[in-house]
């Protein structure tokens, strides 16, 4: 399977595009540079919104990940935002990206306790080896032809502004 990882040459020394990389590969997977010549893009770290002409290059589509249990805690910060809200979980979630932001159907999700870790130290500690993990399944499940796909519950979705940058 041909895979485009988004924002890698930018973010590669960023510890979860590191991981998902090094998990693609060792499924057999090959990296490509350009998105056309993908089946399949993943997106770990994403800062930007993918247009619509990226989102019609791909067979597949684009996979991207998030640090909540989406629908909740649509956005930027969504560790930040359970810390503030004192939320006992959280979760990780794969998701297949459309035109919106963080609104596309879910492919992959786990929930994740929050256990009073300094918000970076859980995401290190406990997200991204969930996210690892949750991207080992999709990639086998879509190796053996399976892609699952299950829309976001709206009635459920929050959507929270960034926490101010220091």
């Amino acid at each position: 399977m041909k895979i485009f990882v988004h924002e890698y040459v930018r973010a590669k020394i960023a510890l979860v595009v590191v991981r998902c990389v090094a998990e693609l590969k060792e499924l057999g997977c090959e990296i490509v540079w350009t998105l056309g010549d993908a089946d399949v893009a993943v997106a770990p770290l994403l800062q930007r919104k993918i247009s619509d002409e990226e989102l019609a290059k791909l067979k597949l589509g684009t996979l991207i990940f998030h640090p909540s249990l989406l629908p909740r805690h649509r956005g930027r910060d969504a560790i930040r935002w359970a810390y503030h809200l004192e939320e006992k979980f959280t979760g990780a979630t794969w998701f297949w990206a459309d035109s919106g932001l963080d609104t596309g159907d879910i492919c992959e999700q786990e929930v994740v306790a929050i256990d009073g870790k300094r918000p970076r130290d859980f995401y290190e500690q406990d997200i991204i080896p969930v996210a690892v993990r949750l991207l080992r399944y999709v990639i086998l499940d879509l190796q053996a032809g399976i892609m699952r796909r299950r829309p976001q519950n709206q009635s459920a979705a929050t959507c929270e502004p960034a926490f101010p940058r220091r």
